[in-house]
């Protein structure tokens, strides 16, 4: 049975208390730690195809040139791989995606 991968990124935001409400123009909050927002995203490619496809876009530099004024400290990105035992998920939920590659 060939397996697929399911990659896991999760990217923290530690914004300038005093920047809250400009950042929250493109980021959601984490209710319970006010200047923390964290984004979560699943992906089936590989941390490889992610790091030099999808994360080079242009659009992620211009992203982060306007929210950069807004951070307390470097943003933190976190990859996880679910493979082997303990590897569910039900298959609808990844549908409705849009196959990239």
């Amino acid at each position: 049975m060939t397996r697929e991968i399911q990659l896991t990124l999760f990217v923290t935001f530690h914004v300038k208390p005093s920047m809250i409400e400009e950042f929250k123009i493109a980021h959601r909050p984490d209710p319970g730690q006010p200047g923390r927002f964290r984004l979560v995203e699943v992906w089936g490619p590989t941390r490889e195809w992610l790091e030099t496809e999808q994360l080079t876009k242009s659009y992620y530099a211009t992203i982060w040139e306007r929210s950069r004024p807004t951070w307390d400290k470097e943003i933190e990105i976190e990859f996880f791989e679910r493979l082997g035992e303990g590897y569910i998920y039900r298959k609808g939920y990844l549908d409705g995606g849009k196959l990239m590659g």
